[in-house]
């Protein structure tokens, strides 16, 4: 190995070292915040509701379905931390030639760690695949997974190189539909079937990823990918304590940013647009969407099961909404720091009583719509009770308490200021 190399190499080993140190304070606080008491206690009732499901399986149960999406999940996710960095466009670009040993300990990275991830969820997966009617050992569906994974995980970052970003979307939801139909073979054909069919795709797709032009070596997409890793550790220790502040990325998401038309053109509703806004189209709307969408279904889960005759998914519900708020709670830091706030003559008294006002409405909306499939549950089963007070005591929170905690955060921020 050149001298360059070893070099590059031990490049990647210094910035994923500073990275891991950079973050350990974090977890300690995230720590003292309670945060893995909620996860354990999340872990052991889905524990108990897993025991419970495998052990009485319903004659119903769509066993397929069920797979393809968990193991679509960590198949088809292909991260890949680089530690690049904008400067390196300029040092690094006239040794791109030098970039492979570089690259390949981000390659390793990637392949263990959602490798471990796929393992965990086949292994959690193979007690329900044996009960139905497929015909793979487990052995034959390990290699299946990894051959899987092993071909996204090349086909991620083909289309890292690709120039084009429309052709690039266009080939990566090709790729997830591809996995998902060969999930599905595997776990309804005879293995050989399977085999040919995954054999079959991957030739095709070789096909395709030669047609269009491409990059030697994707800098920019790679910056802007380890760019928004960063982003997303950042944001969620920055619901546990002041972190160094990163430039947030913009998303347009249409089906929410209608709701901002709707907010009247007053001064005084400045900062209600404003935070609204950045809840719209940042990081944090996102997290709160994908909250709401996992959580969802997991209190219909619980409701289907008539836990604790409702008053569990009950429970759930309420400590379920407690992990929305935390997130929900970042929101407070969005224009903390920013300049306009002393340009721009700005209704600076009114920023706590617009940051309480969006914080409450979305709040009540996340609850609401978290609510509603479990309550529909409930509901079948004529427990009507524990779906009424789950609400009431959302509301309540909501309304009630909620607001006092977040005027004293904001107090303590302005002290620190």
């Amino acid at each position: 190995m050149s001298g360059g190399n070893r070099s590059l190499e031990a490049l990647w080993e210094k910035r994923a070292r500073e990275f891991r140190k950079e973050v350990t304070p974090y977890f300690g606080y995230m720590g003292q915040s309670g945060f893995p008491l909620f996860l354990s206690f999340i872990v052991l009732s889905s524990a108990f509701g897993y025991i419970r499901l495998i052990r009485n399986l319903p004659s119903d149960f769509p066993i397929t379905l069920v797979g393809v999406a968990a193991l679509f999940m960590v198949l088809s996710w292909s991260p890949l931390r680089t530690w690049l960095t904008l400067p390196d466009i300029v040092f690094h670009t006239p040794r791109e030639a030098e970039m492979g040993n570089y690259m390949r300990r981000s390659f390793r990275r990637s392949a263990i760690m959602t490798g471990l991830f796929g393992l965990a969820v086949l292994l959690l997966y193979w007690p329900i695949y044996r009960q139905g009617e497929g015909e793979a050992g487990f052995g034959l569906l390990l290699l299946f997974a990894a051959v899987i994974r092993a071909v996204n995980l090349l086909g991620a970052w083909k289309e890292r190189r690709l120039a084009w970003s429309g052709i690039r979307r266009l080939l990566r939801l090709l790729r997830w539909v591809a996995t998902g139909l060969t999930l599905a073979v595997i776990l309804t054909s005879a293995p050989w079937q399977a085999a040919l069919f995954l054999l079959l795709l991957a030739a095709l797709f070789a096909l395709l990823y030669r047609l269009p032009d491409k990059h030697a070596f994707p800098w920019e997409r790679l910056i802007e990918e380890e760019a928004r890793t960063r982003r997303s550790y950042y944001l969620f220790f920055g619901l546990f304590i002041d972190v160094p502040t990163m430039p947030s990325k913009a998303a347009s998401r249409a089906y929410l940013s209608w709701v901002l038309r709707y907010i009247p053109t007053r001064h005084r509703l400045t900062y209600v647009y404003l935070y609204s806004a950045s809840l719209v189209r940042t990081e944090i709307g996102g997290i709160i969407l994908r909250l709401m969408v996992l959580f969802a279904l997991i209190l219909y889960w619980f409701s289907e099961d008539s836990w604790l005759q409702g008053w569990g998914a009950a429970a759930v519900y309420i400590v379920l909404l407690q992990l929305v708020a935390v997130q929900l709670g970042g929101l407070r830091h969005a224009h903390r720091y920013s300049v306009w706030r002393h340009v721009y003559p700005l209704p600076e008294a009114k920023r706590a009583d617009s940051l309480l006002t969006v914080d409450r409405w979305a709040m009540a909306a996340t609850a609401t719509l978290m609510w509603l499939p479990a309550a529909i549950m409930l509901l079948v089963h004529g427990q009507f009770i524990p779906a009424i007070v789950a609400l009431l005591a959302a509301y309540a929170q909501i309304w009630f308490v909620r607001p006092g905690r977040l005027r004293r955060k904001l107090a303590e921020d302005a002290e620190d200021e």
